[in-house]
């Protein structure tokens, strides 16, 4: 019963999660390299689809996975598209999450909440499922959805299967920073890197959403910077109007502490949580682009090296106070002190 009220509350299960999308928008060259993979007769058993976080990278893997279920034998297969009709059983089976040849690995939940990262106990459900025969006959294929999210046991689990995959069997591993991979978990995939769409493709990308759901993010297709699923975020925590702010008077050169401190109170508090991830997901853009920028420039080129260390050491904070439950407001000002630091170099 209690797995039972943790799935009815696990804040992922929304009618938008990308197994139930039913087009991809701006991902056709990578949508192409896997049909000829396939068709090819010699279809790698691990791929890494990498990439910013909302660019649809799951969307992407849950189509692929559809396509390699409803056609397990490529030469009978279409080559012109993954897209598996949306009346077919496979495509209702894995909405429904209840393909027996579909195992998805991810971030358990507990009382509404998201643990800290993907564990060894569940990475072990990959070596038990591909022990298995195929229920179908087919295909036999896991989604890591993020493998970012991997602590060092799970990781280390998941490869003794990358090395010695059974026959049929294919590991999907989604992926927003490959460098925090394991590097021998990266050599037995292919990479398949994913960029983010233009302002055109956001945009559609949002208007195809199911009951009009993605006409309310619009507005936030430039600050999106070519990840719709940040626009929708944007949308419904608020937290675009926060970084507003903080952009402004960064740029401006007038971060002071009255700012900081509003800022991180902001983001601060019980309901604040995906309030506060997608404020830190366009600070790092944000520090990413500062940094580039400031190399380009040879005048700047300390400063932009300084920006890529905050740029790391912020990230690691943050990682860190998510898995902790630590204090944001000190992460976002210790964050905001890094920043300016950085800008004086």
């Amino acid at each position: 019963m209690a797995a039972k009220d943790d799935e009815q509350t696990d804040p992922r299960e929304t009618a938008l999660h990308p197994r139930h999308a039913r087009h991809l928008i701006g991902h056709g060259a990578a949508e192409k390299h896997l049909l000829e993979a396939y068709q090819s007769g010699r279809f790698h058993h691990g791929w890494l689809i990498t990439g910013p976080q909302g660019i649809g990278k799951a969307t992407l893997a849950y189509r692929l996975a559809r396509y390699l279920l409803r056609y397990p034998d490529h030469e009978s297969a279409p080559s012109d598209t993954l897209s598996v009709p949306a009346e077919d059983n496979v495509t209702a089976q894995v909405s429904a999450r209840s393909h027996p040849d579909l195992l998805v690995l991810q971030r358990d939940v507990d009382k509404g909440k998201l643990k800290a990262g993907i564990t060894v106990d569940a990475s072990r459900k990959a070596a038990d499922f591909f022990a298995k025969t195929a229920g179908a006959g087919g295909w036999r294929i896991a989604i890591i959805d993020v493998a970012d999210e991997m602590n060092a046991a799970a990781a280390n689990s998941i490869l003794k299967t990358l090395e010695e995959p059974p026959e049929r069997s294919l590991f999907i591993l989604l992926c927003h920073e490959p460098g925090r991979l394991l590097p021998t978990i990266r050599s037995r995939c292919i990479e398949l890197p994913l960029q983010p769409l233009s302002p055109e493709d956001t945009a559609a990308a949002l208007e195809m959403l199911p009951d009009g759901l993605g006409k309310q993010a619009l507005p936030h297709v430039e600050l999106a910077n070519g990840r719709p699923g940040l626009a929708m975020a944007l949308a419904e925590t608020g937290a675009g109007a926060i970084f507003d702010r903080f952009a402004k008077a960064a740029d401006a050169g007038r971060l002071d502490m009255k700012t900081r401190m509003t800022i991180a109170n902001a983001l601060h508090g019980r309901g604040t949580d995906d309030r506060f991830n997608v404020f830190c997901a366009l600070l790092d853009g944000w520090i990413t682009t500062a940094a580039t920028s400031a190399v380009r420039a040879s005048s700047a080129a300390g400063q932009g090296l300084a920006l890529a260390d905050a740029h790391q050491s912020i990230g690691h904070s943050i990682r860190e106070t998510n898995a902790l439950n630590l204090d944001r407001r000190l992460t976002l000002l210790q964050a905001f002190d890094l920043i300016e630091q950085a800008r004086k170099a």
